[in-house]
């Protein structure tokens, strides 16, 4: 269910899959920091237990089933994310997002993303979406860029350029940007 679920928030957020206006919507209300509507801040910490703890579900050892199933669900994560964050920067909203959820967003968010950048070797695909999440969050808030800085997002972008080029294109092109921000940063 949670699977299905994350799939078909992937398509509601994606503006070429759904009405511009509505996609947005939808992005703002899950980086939001809003009090009323707590449907936000429940996919919030949804994804932040995938991405601190790697699991939604407790596992027992050696349940590959609940294992794979928690790997999955921090895949769509961090690709509902890069929809997210990319959709919300080219309308020129991001900052004001990361503003407005900054704790989240600096405390809990960058540190998993560079963590997951980090992991390239082991799991590229996820590590292309957290360099691609990184780059949106890096091209929105000077804040952001300090906090990635101090994770060691500039080396972890690095080595994941170096591996991507040559076991995963996609995940080369995707770090250059966070790289680049990173060293004009600095």
């Amino acid at each position: 269910l949670n699977i299905m679920a994350f799939e078909s928030l992937m398509e509601f957020f994606d503006p070429l899959k759904t009405l511009s206006d509505v996609a947005l919507n939808a992005c703002k209300t899950i980086v939001a920091n809003d009090t009323k509507d707590k449907s936000g801040s429940e996919i919030r910490g949804a994804i932040a237990a995938l991405l601190q703890n790697g699991l939604l579900h407790e596992v027992d050892e050696g349940d590959a089933i609940i294992s794979d199933f928690n790997e999955t669900l921090k895949n769509f994560s961090l690709c509902f994310l890069s929809k997210t964050f990319a959709n919300m920067l080219n309308k020129g909203c991001l900052e004001t997002a990361i503003q407005d959820n900054s704790e989240w967003f600096l405390d809990n968010l960058t540190p998993s993303l560079a963590d997951e950048v980090k992991s390239a070797k082991n799991c590229p695909h996820n590590a292309f979406y957290a360099s691609e999440c990184l780059s949106a969050l890096l091209s929105a808030s000077k804040d952001l860029l300090k906090r990635a800085d101090e994770e060691n997002a500039l080396c972890a972008l690095e080595k994941a350029k170096v591996f991507g080029s040559t076991h995963h294109t996609s995940l080369a092109n995707a770090t250059e940007r966070g790289i680049t921000m990173l060293e004009s940063h600095c």
